[in-house]
């Protein structure tokens, strides 16, 4: 039989999500057919750990309410169990994840609780990103931004929601950048793995209707571009109330269509 591609070591260069048009100076393997971190003992262990895991909770490998058996994991992923012990509670503080004595982890469902919420918070939160990168930016920034918006608009062409999700994040790390409020990329990088985490099942479902949603994307530039902080601010809440409408309808089992701009 062929080789296991985690024993093989079979490793893949990746782009970067946060930057698709840089390469990713991390090794991968590929791990269940999947590209998966290639991991070497360093003290960050137990975060590269929980990076992984996350994108498995994130992507739905690892599915809402799921139980997490350690020792499977730990085996699957070549480690032991105490950096994967820690990781889980990485990721029990970034809401992903779930521990209760005696009983382990399971994956935290996602309930429309939490997507109201959540979304509540991205709209206050990224209005203000989206502000404050208008009054901020300089040509590389917008440079940056133009280049992020044609792979959002290359992948909705291409119905390829993986590159889709990927470019609208770098989009997004590009606006946060611009903005120059580190205090504010400290609250944005908490809120990550939630949004990533909801953004992806939203975003599972409508491959068809990524030509509409990048609109959202092409105002959001052009009013940026512009300099004008109340345009920009306004087309990032609609998206955002947008999106937590897809969301509260999924989660109630709903197939939604996207609402015309």
């Amino acid at each position: 039989s062929s080789p296991d591609p985690v024993t093989a070591g079979h490793k893949i260069g990746l782009t970067n999500a946060a930057y698709p048009h840089t390469v990713d100076s991390r090794q991968y393997i590929l791990f269940k057919g999947r590209p998966s971190m290639a991991f070497t003992p360093s003290e960050n262990l137990p975060e590269q750990l929980a990076r992984e895991i996350s994108d498995k909770i994130i992507r739905n490998v690892l599915k809402p309410g799921e139980r997490i058996l350690e020792a499977q994991l730990a085996q699957e992923m070549g480690v032991s169990r105490s950096p994967l012990r820690e990781a889980l509670r990485i990721l029990e503080k970034q809401k992903l994840v779930e521990l209760t004595p005696r009983k382990g982890a399971r994956v935290t469902p996602i309930s429309t609780a939490h997507i109201e919420w959540f979304y509540d918070i991205f709209e206050a939160l990224y209005g203000l990103v989206a502000r404050k990168a208008a009054e901020n930016a300089d040509d590389r920034d917008r440079e940056a931004l133009q280049h992020a918006l044609r792979n959002i608009e290359a992948a909705a062409a291409a119905h390829d929601i993986d590159a889709y999700y990927d470019g609208i994040f770098a989009f997004a790390a590009v606006g946060l950048k611009a903005a120059r409020n580190p205090l504010l990329e400290a609250l944005m990088k908490d809120l990550g793995p939630s949004n990533r985490r909801i953004q992806y099942a939203s975003l599972s479902s409508r491959a068809g209707e990524l030509e509409t949603n990048k609109r959202f994307f092409q105002e959001m530039q052009a009013h940026l571009a512009a300099g004008e902080t109340a345009g920009v601010e306004k087309a990032v809440k609609a998206y955002a109330r947008n999106e937590k409408a897809f969301a509260l309808k999924i989660a109630n089992g709903g197939q939604p269509k996207e609402n015309p701009r």
